[in-house]
């Protein structure tokens, strides 16, 4: 399983989410990303908006697939820290400039980075094994335990140890983001994984200029 994001072609690449929103959100723009590209060229930046954006989000059994990805798209992109739920709307001037701004720069871009991949709504510890070879490369990104996880919400610490224990059988090479962890550490240290720590800073508002320090672990030197 190839990273997403990396600019060689590779002979599979697959992207896997758990969350069922995110997985339909790629699958439209994969596939249909012109009709995308209308709702999201008519959004406006209003309350209103992002309560419609969040009906979609939360039963979207009720609309179609394109409605369902403007949603994620829209919720994501209003929230702080790019977070459904967490809505950062206001009537100002800077807020209409920066919706028009993310609607400028959706373009097909994105949608031809996703031609030919595969993409998966499974539970992760299954892909990782079923695609598992000596020359795949898996990047592995969990919802980080201990943080505000937004959509992602309810990943316990539980989840992160059954992930760790399947990361330890995999025959091709992983890179792991996470924050540091006591049960990380204990796997980083019997396995022989490498860490190097990244300081990044934080999203929201009320945290300008604080920083965060995000750990990178893999089964490789880095």
């Amino acid at each position: 399983m190839q990273s997403f994001g990396q600019n060689s072609p590779v002979k599979t690449e697959i992207i896997n989410d758990f969350n069922a929103n995110v997985y339909t959100f790629y699958k439209v723009l994969q596939n249909r990303f012109a009709e995308l590209k209308t709702l999201i060229e008519r959004s406006v930046v209003s309350r209103e908006a992002y309560k419609a954006a969040l009906v979609i989000y939360h039963a979207p059994f009720a609309f179609t697939e394109v409605q369902q990805a403007w949603a994620f798209w829209y919720a994501t992109n209003c929230g702080y820290s790019n977070q459904v739920g967490n809505c950062r709307i206001t009537t100002n001037s800077k807020n209409v400039s920066a919706l028009n701004n993310k609607i400028t720069n959706f373009t097909d871009t994105y949608s031809a980075r996703l031609r030919g991949v595969q993409i998966d709504n499974n539970d992760a510890t299954e892909v990782l094994t079923h695609h598992d070879t000596p020359t795949t490369f898996h990047y592995v990104d969990p919802p980080y335990i201990g943080a505000n996880q937004g959509h992602y919400g309810g990943y316990e610490q539980s989840h992160f140890n059954q992930l760790l224990t399947t990361l330890a059988t995999l025959k091709g090479k992983f890179l792991l983001s996470s924050y540091h962890n006591e049960e990380l550490t204990k796997y980083v240290q019997q396995c022989g994984w490498y860490q190097k720590e990244v300081s990044m800073h934080l999203g929201s508002s009320n945290s300008t200029g604080k920083k965060r320090i995000e750990v990178l672990t893999a089964n490789y030197p880095i």
